[in-house]
C-alpha cells in the first residue's frame, strides 16, 4: 500500500486522570433523603415482620378524637371512649443491573477490575438518584390538605400550598415556621427547598445581628435542605417542605437471604449467591444477587467461548410519616408545602 499506510501508527490510548473522571462520575443529589430517619424512628420492627415481599404489614396508633364540647359537671359521666386507628405500609422496589464477560477485558485499554467497578458504580449512582427523587415525589404527594393557617400568609385550599405574599419574601422562612408553629409543630424544624428558596436562604442567612438589617433570626430551630428535584413548580418564587424532625423516616428492607455478604465464589457459579453491602451514600444496606453462565460474547468484545457474570443491586423502601387521626381531616398530614409567592 502507498505512502507506508501499512506501517502508519494506531490510535493513541491514554487514560483520563482520575480529576478528569468527576464530571462524567459527579454524585447525583440525595440530600433530601438523607433528612428522613432510617426505619428505627417508625418502629424497628417493621424490618422484621415484612417477612416477604407479599407480606402486609400494618402498623397501628392510637387517636385523639375530637375536642368536647361541655361546659357543665355533672353526676352522670359520658364521654368518649379511646379509640385506634391502623396504616398500611408500602415498599417501592429499586432494582439495577448488569452483567460484565470474563474475556471483555482481553483486549481492552481498562483492566476487568477497573470495567466491573465502573459498570457497578453507574448502577449505584443509578439508584442513588432514583431512590432520592422517589422520596421527593412521596413527600409532596403527603403534603397536607389542612393548614389552620397562622403569620401574615394564607392556605390555598385548592393547591394546598401555605402561601407567602410577594411583599414578604425576605420573611419566607419566618411565615413558614409561623405557620406551622400555629398548626402545633414547633420545635426543630427541617425544610427541604428548591433552588430558588436556596438562594433565598443563602441570601438572609448572611444578614445577621451585625448588619444594618437582620434577616438572621428567623433560621433559629430549622435545618435548611435543599435539593436540586423540583418542588412546587416555576409559578412560584421558590418553594418548600417543612416538617419537624423525626415526623417522616424511610424503612429500608431487604430479602433475608440477602442478609450476609456475598460469597464471590458462589457467585461465579451457574446457581450464584444471594449477599448484600452498603450503600455508604444513603446509609443503607442493598440485596446484591449475581450468578454466572456460558455465553457467546464475540459480539460485544467478548468471545465465542466465554462466561458472562450477571449481577442485581437492589433494595425496597417504605415511606412512613407520622400518622394523624381523623380529628381534623382525613387529609391531615405533617408535611407542609410553603410557596413565595411572584
Amino acid at each position: 500500500m502507498a505512502n507506508f499506510a501499512t506501517s502508519a501508527l494506531v490510535n493513541g490510548q491514554a487514560e483520563f486522570t482520575t480529576n478528569m473522571l468527576k464530571a462524567e462520575w459527579r454524585m447525583p443529589d440525595v440530600a433530601a433523603f438523607q433528612v428522613a430517619n432510617k426505619g428505627a424512628i417508625a418502629n424497628p420492627m417493621l424490618n422484621d415482620l415484612r417477612t416477604k415481599e407479599e407480606r402486609t404489614v400494618l402498623a397501628y396508633f392510637p387517636v385523639r378524637g375530637a375536642d368536647g364540647s361541655a361546659t357543665a359537671r355533672g353526676y352522670a359521666h359520658t364521654g368518649n371512649r379511646g379509640d385506634s386507628l391502623s396504616e398500611a405500609l408500602a415498599w417501592t422496589t429499586f432494582t439495577e443491573t448488569f452483567s460484565i464477560s470474563i474475556k471483555q477485558a482481553d483486549n481492552n485499554v481498562f483492566s476487568w477490575a477497573t470495567l466491573y467497578a465502573a459498570t457497578k458504580r453507574a448502577r449505584l449512582l443509578a439508584l442513588l438518584n432514583r431512590i432520592d427523587a422517589w422520596f421527593v415525589a412521596a413527600l409532596l404527594a403527603d403534603k397536607t390538605q389542612v393548614n389552620e393557617g397562622g403569620g401574615d400568609g394564607s392556605f390555598n385550599a385548592v393547591t394546598h400550598n401555605y402561601d407567602v405574599l410577594a411583599a414578604d419574601k425576605d420573611y419566607f422562612f419566618q411565615q413558614a415556621k409561623s405557620s406551622l408553629e400555629y398548626n402545633n409543630f414547633s420545635s426543630d424544624l427541617i425544610g427541604v427547598l428548591d433552588d430558588k428558596a436556596k438562594t433565598n436562604m443563602q441570601k438572609l442567612s448572611a444578614q445577621g445581628s451585625a448588619n444594618a438589617t437582620n434577616f438572621g433570626f428567623q433560621f433559629s430551630g430549622m435545618n435548611l435542605v435543599p435539593t436540586t428535584r423540583t418542588l412546587l413548580g416555576t409559578s412560584f418564587d421558590g418553594s418548600g417542605l417543612f416538617f419537624e424532625n423525626g415526623m417522616v423516616a424511610v424503612i429500608p428492607w431487604i430479602p433475608k437471604q440477602n442478609r450476609k455478604s456475598i460469597n464471590p465464589t458462589l457467585a461465579m457459579s451457574y446457581n450464584g449467591d444471594s449477599g448484600s453491602e452498603m450503600l455508604p451514600e444513603l446509609g443503607i444496606q442493598i440485596a446484591v444477587h449475581g450468578y454466572a453462565s456460558r455465553a457467546d460474547t464475540s459480539a460485544s468484545q467478548g468471545d465465542a467461548q466465554d462466561l458472562l457474570y450477571q449481577e442485581e443491586l437492589s433494595v425496597d423502601i417504605g415511606y412512613v410519616s407520622a400518622p394523624l387521626g381523623t380529628r381534623r381531616g382525613s387529609s391531615d398530614s405533617p408535611i407542609y408545602s410553603i410557596a413565595q409567592l411572584k
